[in-house]
């Protein structure tokens, strides 16, 4: 088999269709890392950035999401994982379905059922908590949802994603 890099650059989305039948929208910055032919035992992506997955159900073929402080393991759902370099923590949405989240640095696992997020900080804690999805998938249709988002924030997705640069005066 061959590894597979897509690098997106800001500005940029795109879509991957896996042999499995699992799609995966990767969002502005982000790269991710796959094996083709995509089968055998484990199906294993890694993630750089952020990217929503429809993961096509295959209980006997677990499909892991590596990022750079831990893995989300699926078994057939649709989630947004979000893990920028600048950003300092490794957020997973879970829309539909069923994730966990296993910790590289705690080894701790949490479950998550839809509509719950967790997130794992640079400082080592993990926060699981229920959220507006829409604030966090939306991006794949077009839509930038903030709420209680600082100016700085929003300025950033919005420089990612229109590949712009923001300067304070």
């Amino acid at each position: 088999s061959e590894l597979h890099v897509l690098e997106v650059p800001h500005g940029g989305e795109f879509l991957v269709e896996l042999e499995d039948g699992s799609k995966i929208w990767v969002n502005a910055e982000s790269n991710l890392e796959y094996l083709v032919p995509f089968a055998g035992k484990e199906r294993r992506v890694k993630l750089s950035g952020e990217a929503y997955f429809q993961v096509s159900k295959d209980v006997q073929h677990e499909f892991r999401v590596h990022t750079s402080m831990g893995i989300v393991k699926v078994l057939g759902t649709s989630f947004n994982v979000r893990d920028y370099v600048g950003e300092q923590r490794v957020v997973t949405t879970l829309e539909t379905g069923k994730v966990a989240y296993v910790s590289d640095e705690l080894k701790q696992e949490v479950v998550l059922t839809p509509g719950f997020q967790v997130q794992e900080g640079k400082s080592g804690e993990i926060e699981m908590k229920k959220v507006d999805v829409i604030q966090y998938i939306g991006w794949r249709e077009g839509k930038y949802v903030f709420e209680d988002a600082t100016l700085e924030n929003i300025m950033q997705t919005l420089e990612r994603w229109y590949d712009i640069d923001v300067v304070y005066m």
